[in-house]
C-alpha cells in the first residue's frame, strides 16, 4: 500500500491544492494528514474544507488545539498569538468543530501516525535531535515498527534501537526486527529547511520505502493572503526562503 502523508499546512491554499493535485498524479491508495492544518497562513477554512470534502483522515497539531482551546495560546509569541485569534473568527463553525474533533494519533498495526513525538502526543515534543529520539527508548516496545510525525516542518529520521539511536536517511533505511524508525515528514505551508516548496511524503509499505515529495507552487499568491489579512509578514516572507 502506498500512503501520502501530509502535514503542517498552515492554512496556506495554494501550497495544499498544488499538493494535493500531485497526490492524485501518484496514485497513492491512502492520504493521512498529521494535523496542524490552519495557524500562520491566510486561508483556514479553505484548508480545512479540502480536506473535509476528501474525508482524508487528520491529526490535532499544536495550532489547531490552540485555536479551538485545547491549547493555552499564552504557549505562542505575540505574532502567532495573533494569527491564532484571526484564525478563529475566520473559521465556519463547521470546520471549528471538525478541528475540535480531530484524535491526537491513529495507531495502526505497523504504522504509527502522530502530530508530534510519539512518547505523549499530547504534549506536541519535537524529535529533530539524537537526544530527543533517545527518549523513545522508554516506550520502545509500545512503538509501531514505523511512527510518522510533522510539527518540526524539517525532512528527518532517526533509528530507535535498544543499544543505539542514530539519525538516518529515511528514503533508504528499512524498519529492522529490533528497531522503530520516526520520520518527520517535512511541511506542506510552512517548510524550514531551507526549500521552499511543499512537502510531503509517500510510504510504501510493501517495499518498507518512505520518499520526501517537492512540489512547487504560487507562493507570491500565498504571500499576498497573509499580507491583505494584516498578519504577521515574517509569515509571509519565510515562504519565499523555507525557513
Amino acid at each position: 500500500m502506498r500512503v501520502a502523508i501530509l502535514s503542517d499546512i498552515h492554512a496556506n491554499l495554494e501550497a495544499l491544492e498544488a499538493v494535493l493535485q500531485e497526490v492524485d498524479r501518484a496514485e497513492v491508495d491512502r492520504v493521512v494528514c498529521l494535523g496542524d492544518v490552519v495557524g500562520y497562513g491566510a486561508s483556514p477554512d479553505e484548508c480545512c474544507r479540502l480536506l473535509m470534502d476528501r474525508e482524508i483522515p487528520t491529526l490535532l497539531g499544536n495550532h489547531d488545539a490552540a485555536v479551538t482551546g485545547a491549547m493555552d495560546e499564552g504557549y505562542y509569541y505575540e505574532g502567532a498569538r495573533r494569527a491564532l485569534q484571526w484564525t478563529r473568527e475566520h473559521l465556519s463553525p463547521g470546520a471549528y468543530q471538525w478541528l475540535y474533533s480531530l484524535p491526537f494519533c491513529m495507531l495502526e498495526p505497523d504504522v504509527g501516525f502522530f502530530h508530534s513525538a510519539p512518547i505523549l502526543p499530547s504534549g506536541f515534543f519535537y524529535v529533530v535531535q539524537v537526544p530527543e529520539a533517545q527518549t523513545h527508548l522508554q516506550v520502545l516496545d509500545r512503538l509501531k515498527p514505523i511512527s510518522f510525525i510533522g510539527h518540526s516542518h524539517l525532512t528527518l529520521a532517526f533509528a530507535v534501537g535498544p543499544k543505539k539511536v542514530r539519525a538516518v536517511d529515511a528514503s533508504t533505511v528499512k524498519p529492522q526486527p529490533d528497531t522503530r524508525l520516526i520520520v518527520n515528514v517535512g511541511s506542506i505551508g510552512q517548510p524550514r529547511d531551507r526549500d521552499p516548496r511543499a512537502c510531503f511524503a509517500i510510504w510504501d509499505s510493501a517495499k518498507g520505502t518512505t520518499r520526501f515529495v517537492r512540489v512547487e507552487y504560487d507562493i507570491e499568491s500565498a504571500a499576498k493572503r497573509i499580507r491583505q489579512a494584516g498578519l504577521d509578514e515574517k509569515f509571509a516572507k519565510r515562504l519565499f526562503q523555507g525557513v
